[in-house]
Formats: structure tokens, sequence, C-alpha cells
């Protein structure tokens, strides 16, 4: 009698986890509709081949040279590093721009382009740290233009949710940032621009559905500002820690704008690609090789280079000090790629299509998954509760798997992010975005910088295990980096 019970439970629990998992590996049909076809090879191969004849023009959308100072915090990363470079693409003088990062410029985008900007190594966590950096002098050439703040710098750490580990990111994404702002505002800045992120909007969603679902609840959102316009939500409402601390650095941030002190913050959404650091396509490509529940899933991607237009574009509305306060300062505005959503599919497509160096994606089932990342969050939980476990030789999971963690299914669902707010012009509230490219174009754009890399590194030994990977890649491909 106990066995025919305890194989009903396990039966009725199987099934159970079944449904769960095919209610995860679900497209509903209001977000289907929004982007209802996947790219072609064919329509990448074309795009990347035109690329290659005519890149992206990003100078075009810049606006004009403004003859200010800029201090760029996390100027090596990203985003910044991408404001870097727009900075100079549209002819301010390298001696007016300050990079402040905790690392160095590693980026070989930068390495000479960037080579005549002032860097200065600096913990934001440390409010001495955040001085002496904005308060060395600058040159006698620029030291009494006004100052911009472009404040990029952030751990990105969206695997955790639990308040236990909340240290981990507090001193730098809200700590830091509330430093950075008020050093800024004491060393004369007069426009002071935060990059925050569209997870802030994002609620976390219900995966342990009744039988009778289908989907999950709020496994469809729309991003929108309209978190903004009310308190401040509980933090165990945002689906982890990171985007918590981006939220209460933008509330900081956005309250401090005042007259002579223009404040706002842009939501990049959601999520950034651009380089190969970057925990999508960036990931995809130089590990070479990932496992992926997420296929299916429906979002809008941001180009690294659009969200750093978006900051420059957002800086040209409020650094008109000599004309009333715009209605977009002390605002956030999320911005993304023009054109419909797109699945992670077609960046994996994208990658495997295109790409010189081998791309390989194993599919899993979400449910199994999702089950393994709660025994690590569990692991992870306990050695924070009980941290002498780690004098005994006990830590947590290293690289890629740590990110196996509930919060990271949270923000992998179909998320359509609406930036029609930042696209109106000033006069009616926004500042006038105007992206570069598509998610496509952007996609290609890297791929292609990602080929002419390997190529370099690759082909220095043609003889050598990169060069004979890249060079059969290229054979069989038929695209040359």
């Amino acid at each position: 009698m106990m066995w025919a019970v305890a194989l009903a439970a396990l039966a009725i629990t199987l099934a159970w986890l079944a449904r769960v998992n095919s209610a995860m590996q679900s497209v509903p049909e209001e977000i289907s509709k929004l982007s209802p076809r996947r790219w072609t090879r064919k329509e990448l191969r074309d795009t990347y081949e035109r690329l290659k004849q005519n890149p992206v023009d990003f100078a075009k959308l810049l606006p004009p040279r403004l003859g200010r100072r800029y201090v760029v915090v996390g100027g090596s990363g990203l985003v910044g590093g991408d404001i870097v470079l727009q900075l100079l693409q549209r002819g301010e003088a390298p001696e007016s721009i300050r990079i402040i990062d905790f690392v160095p410029l590693n980026r070989r985008d930068m390495l000479e382009a960037a080579a005549g900007c002032d860097f200065v190594k600096a913990d934001i966590s440390s409010r001495a740290s955040v001085e002496a950096a904005f308060f060395r002098p600058w040159p006698a050439s620029v030291a009494k233009q006004p100052l911009t703040v472009f404040h990029t710098a952030a751990i990105v750490r969206p695997q955790e949710r639990s308040l236990l580990l909340y240290h981990r990111l507090s001193p730098v994404n809200r700590d830091g940032a509330r430093n950075v702002l008020e050093v800024a505002k004491a060393a004369g800045a007069d426009v002071f621009i935060a990059t925050s992120s569209a997870s802030v909007s994002i609620l976390p969603p219900k995966f342990w559905i009744w039988p009778w679902q289908s989907t999950p609840e709020d496994y469809v959102q729309v991003a929108s500002e309209k978190d903004f316009d009310v308190p401040l939500r509980p933090r165990h409402l945002f689906f982890s820690n990171y985007a918590f601390s981006k939220a209460e650095a933008e509330r900081a941030v956005c309250a401090a704008n005042q007259d002579g002190f223009r404040t706002g913050a842009i939501r990049p959404g959601n999520p950034i690609y651009g380089q190969k650091t970057d925990s999508v396509l960036g990931m995809v490509l130089r590990m070479g090789s990932i496992v992926s529940w997420i296929p299916h899933i429906i979002q809008n991607f941001v180009y690294s280079r659009n969200v750093a237009l978006a900051h420059l574009q957002f800086e040209a509305a409020l650094a008109q000090t000599d004309k009333p306060m715009p209605h977009c300062a002390g605002r956030t505005f999320n911005v993304t790629d023009p054109g419909p959503p797109i699945a992670l599919a077609d960046s994996y497509v994208a990658a495997q299509e295109l790409s010189v160096t081998p791309v390989r994606v194993t599919y899993q089932r979400p449910i199994v998954l999702f089950l393994i990342a709660h025994v690590i969050e569990a692991w992870c939980l306990l050695l924070a509760r009980l941290p002498f476990l780690t004098k005994l030789g006990l830590h947590e999971p290293s690289g890629p798997i740590h990110m196996l963690q509930p919060s990271v299914f949270s923000v992998s669902i179909h998320t359509v992010v609406d930036d029609s707010q930042a696209r109106k012009s000033v006069t009616d509230g926004g500042f006038g975005y105007t992206p570069g490219c598509t998610t496509m174009e952007g996609m290609c754009e890297q791929i292609r910088e990602w080929n002419q890399e390997q190529q370099e590194l690759g082909w220095r030994s043609a003889d050598g295990p990169a060069g004979k990977v890249a060079k059969a890649a290229l054979t069989a491909k038929g695209v040359a980096a």
C-alpha cells in the first residue's frame, strides 16, 4: 500500500513538473504577434556583407561637439567605453575626457583611440578615492569648461536575490553611485547622467503554476518607466538584488536634479550586447559552447553603441543651461534597439552562421536547470549563513555555473521594452532618442569585429591551432573576416 501511494505521489509530481516545463517553454500569442518571424541565414549573411562594405555610421546621429569636460565613471567598460569613443568621434579633445575605473583600459578598440584621455584608477565605494579622482587637476586648456559626468560603473550579479548577499552589490551600485553623485556636484558638474537598467521594472514571474495554468504569471511583461512614478517597491518584488540596487541608485540620481545640477538616468533594455565581454552575444562567441533553455524567449535587445548614443543625446538636452529646465531632467528613460523584439535563438543563429570560430548551442529542458538552480542557490545561502564552512574548504561554485540561480530565470522571460518616452522631443518631455542601428545590424557588426580580432590573433601563426580553426571556419562558411 505504501509503495502504491509513493508511486502515485511520484507520478503526480513528475506530471506537474512536466506541466511547469511546458509552461516555461511557451510563447504566448500576444508576444509571438510582436515577433512573428525568425532571422534567416540569408538575410544575416546579406546584412553582414553590407556592413562589411559600409559599417554603421553613428557619427551622423551624434549631437554636435559641446566643448565641455567629461568624467566617465566606468569608462573602461561596455557602455562607458562606447561613450568615450563617441565623444572622441564627435571631436571632443582627449584632454577634456577623464576615465575613472577600477580596472585599466583593456578594450582593444580603446587602447589607441583613447590613449590621450586621462585615466584614474578609483574605487567608487570609497568616498576618498572618488574625491581624489574628481579633484585631480585638469589641463589648463580645458580647466574652465563646464563639466558633464556619465556614471556607468556597476557590479552585475543578476543571479542573487537574497538580502544576505546584498552587501556584494550595494557598496558599489548604491553607495558608490551616491559617492560619485555628491562628489560630482561638489566638483562643479552641472550635468550628471547615470546608467540604470530596464530590468528595474521587471517583476519576478511565478513559475510554479497550478495545473490549469498554461503560462506562468508575469511571464510576458512590458518594461516601461511607470514604476518610477510610484514609491519604490519592496526589494523582494525585484527580480534580483542587482535590479534593486540600480533602482535605489537612479532614485538618488534623479532626486538630486535642480537648477545648476541637471540629472537623469538611462535604462538600457534589455540585455546589452556589443563587446566580447557582454553576457549575451559576446558570451556565446568567446565560450564557443553554451547550454540554453531559452531559445524561444523573445526580448528587445540593445546595442551598447545605441546606449552610448542615448547618453549623449540626453546630455545635449540637459546641457542647454541657458534655457529653462527641460521636462526630461530628473527622469529615467528606457532605450532599446529599433524594430520588433527578437528570440534568443536569433542571436544563436547569427553567431553560428557568421562567426569564424565554432559556436555550439546545446538545448536543455528549462525545468531541469530550474531545479538545479534552486540547489545552487540553497548551497550559496548555506555558506552565507554558516561562513565557517568556507574555512573547511567548502565554496560556492565558480564560473558560469554560479550564474545558474533562480533570479536568472526571472529575468529570462518574454520582455518588450517601451522606449517611447525617450523618443519624444525635448518639448514633449523626452530627449529625442534616435538609435543608430537595428539589432540584426548591431549583432552583425559585433560578429564582424570579433572575426577581425580572431583573424589577427589566429593567423599570426598560420599553422597554430587558432589559425587552423579560423581558416577552416572561413572556408566552410565563405565569410571573410
